[in-house]
């Protein structure tokens, strides 16, 4: 049985859609499944975080071609690593392997051997191995044409290359961190602090939070307001913000039905800092009078 091939890019369906035919002139029987071509361009981090997402819902034996890139062309290693759950990574060894190494774990990696794993005609190119190296290895891996060890010489595990350990804040009331992450479709922000992080702090289900996001770079606030915690949109008006335990496993920022990213101008990445608190007596003050305004406008 052929395996099935799933991708992730950071350059857009254009590009992906180059590497699906690769994969198809080297198989055409294959399955080739677009898992998510809108990974924040060039961020590695979120590249291995979407995988550690996808892989547990895929079959084992699955090939995901994983291709956020930055140093294309240069002496990275181009691998394939195969999980201990029975699936496979093609991926440049960047760090996009990082999170896979801890869950389900890294059993064997290899160097794409590119006297053989190389779609023909390409060499004199080097700033597309999505489609001359990544998908074609990988096509002929989930075809049969080649095994795990026709990939080309195995590594230690110990040298793939690690992101450094992802990083928040949690006590009693109050936890910190930074966007991660974005749904685009919908402009929902995703922060690097766990769901576990908001029950250590405490924080229940219906109360208001105050939120705070601001751009170190500039010192700039962005956002500072009170959010109902709850476990999904609806709850709350539309348009108002709310902070809910996202399916990725971490705490989640949006706005019902409306696209915080773009209503308050915010990114991804370390420079964005996100602070959740439990709010004190002033700000409570200032909900209940929100909540009084907001019932007098219901009524009018």
């Amino acid at each position: 049985m052929k395996s099935m091939i799933v991708m992730q890019t950071d350059f857009g369906f254009g590009g992906g859609c180059a590497m699906r035919g690769t994969c198809l002139m080297v198989d055409p029987e294959l399955e080739v499944f677009d898992g998510n071509h809108q990974i924040p361009k060039f961020n590695v981090a979120s590249a291995a975080r979407n995988l550690m997402m996808m892989v547990p819902y895929w079959p084992s034996g699955t090939v995901f071609v994983s291709v956020v890139d930055p140093g294309v062309g240069t002496s990275r290693r181009a691998s394939v690593a195969r999980l201990k759950n029975g699936s496979f990574v093609v991926s440049p060894d960047n760090g996009s392997l990082s999170r896979l190494a801890d869950m389900p774990g890294i059993e064997e990696i290899r160097v794409i051997d590119e006297t053989r794993n190389r779609l023909k005609g390409t060499e004199k190119t080097s700033i597309f191995h999505g489609r001359d190296l990544f998908a074609y290895c990988g096509a002929r891996l989930a075809s049969g044409i080649i095994d795990f060890e026709g990939v080309g010489p195995a590594y230690p595990v110990s040298e793939i290359v690690r992101l450094k350990a992802d990083t928040y804040y949690a006590e009693e009331g109050f936890v910190s961190g930074y966007f991660f992450d974005w749904m685009a479709a919908f402009g929902n922000m995703e922060t690097n602090i766990a769901i576990e992080a908001g029950e250590q702090a405490g924080f229940s289900v219906g109360e208001k939070l105050r939120v705070t996001v601001t751009n170190r770079l500039t010192g700039k606030v962005h956002f500072d307001d009170l959010a109902g915690f709850y476990p999904s949109f609806g709850w709350v008006p539309l348009g108002a913000p709310v902070v809910y335990n996202s399916s990725d496993g971490v705490l989640g920022v949006g706005l019902n039905k409306e696209d915080f990213a773009r209503t308050y101008g915010v990114g991804v990445g370390e420079n964005w800092q996100v602070q959740i608190r439990r709010p004190s007596a002033e700000d409570s003050d200032g909900a209940a009078e929100e909540a009084r305004s907001h019932s007098i406008r219901e009524e009018k």
